[in-house]
């Protein structure tokens, strides 16, 4: 068989192939579930002795020639056999998670779990910078070509998976977790020139401003409330060290910036200051005179005895006051 296949031409290759497929996928389409599983499970049985018997090197063969043969398919597909593979390719995995058991799916998470890390680590630099490349251009793409609706079902799914993995994790996990973000933040922006960071601190204003333009006003009284409350449970919780190590932080942050100010800034600053100074002030006093004319019109409408009954309680608090001092 072998000396066949080494001296056929490229059309009887291709001839026979083709005759191949055309008997498996009539064979395929005349055997019934059960069939179809037993030559699965024999399929799988016979593969996984073939991977097991194998040395490293027929391993690296395979898997090399397996990446060509996966590489040259995929440029000699058109877009719509692309369309409709990665439209099987979808089905095909939201059957297998919807058909998977809660155990399956955790034994699942924890081989992807470490294979990824057994991957991240095995990887060169060069090789983890054109697949991070890869992934920011496939992102960028794929954010361009989704709807309104798309984008606002996506960050849908985002957030109710967001809130409910914040949910289920563990004191010690999410301590775990806000120290890596820390340490990954750090070094990320030690290394930034300041064309970027001003680039960053400007895109995540123009974000914060439309995020707080499209919200409603519950939304925001919720949100604020959230921040209150997380504020003071934050102050409540950290330790007289802790807190003498936050403001030394914001006095020596507060410094910086403002030693990076140059004259311009500093003058639009200042008055902004007094501006934002003013305007405060003028709530104040609006709010006070709002708050007198209420009592003239409660004082108003009160009669002489809710006077008396007013006044005589005011004398009563005036003299404790003055007895305690």
């Amino acid at each position: 068989m072998r000396n066949v296949r080494s001296q056929e031409s490229a059309e009887e290759r291709a001839h026979r192939l083709n005759s191949m497929r055309v008997s498996a996928s009539t064979s395929r389409a005349n055997e019934s579930s059960p069939e179809r599983e037993m030559r699965l499970a024999a399929d799988g049985a016979r593969r996984a002795t073939y991977r097991a018997s194998q040395s490293s090197s027929q391993r690296e063969l395979r898997l090399t020639i397996d990446r060509e043969q996966h590489v040259l398919s995929r440029e000699a597909e058109t877009a719509s056999q692309r369309e409709l593979r990665l439209t099987a390719d979808r089905e095909r995995h939201t059957l297998s998670r919807e058909s998977e058991t809660n155990t399956e799916r955790e034994l699942r998470l924890t081989a992807d779990g470490e294979r990824h890390v057994l991957f991240c680590e095995s990887e060169t630099f060069t090789e983890r910078e054109l697949l991070l490349t890869a992934d920011r251009e496939r992102h960028t793409l794929s954010r361009e070509s989704e709807t309104y609706t798309e984008r606002e079902l996506r960050l849908t799914a985002d957030r109710e998976r967001h809130v409910l993995f914040r949910e289920s994790e563990t004191f010690t996990e999410r301590e775990l977790r806000l120290t890596a973000d820390r340490e990954r933040h750090v070094p990320s922006c030690e290394s930034e020139t300041y064309t970027e960071r001003e680039l960053r601190l400007s895109a995540d204003r123009e974000r914060h401003t439309l995020s707080r333009e499209s919200e409603t006003y519950t939304e925001r009284e919720l949100r604020l409330t959230a921040d209150r409350e997380r504020h003071i449970l934050s102050r409540e919780s950290e330790t007289f060290t802790q807190y003498e190590d936050r403001l030394t932080n914001d006095r020596v942050h507060h410094n910086i910036i403002r030693s990076l100010d140059d004259e311009h800034e500093h003058k639009q600053r200042l008055e902004s200051g007094r501006e934002y100074y003013n305007s405060l002030r003028q709530e104040r006093l609006i709010s006070l005179s709002n708050e007198r004319l209420r009592i003239e019109n409660i004082r108003s409408l009160e009669t002489d005895e809710q006077r008396e009954a007013r006044l005589t309680a005011d004398r009563f608090r005036h003299s404790q006051k003055k007895k305690k001092i």
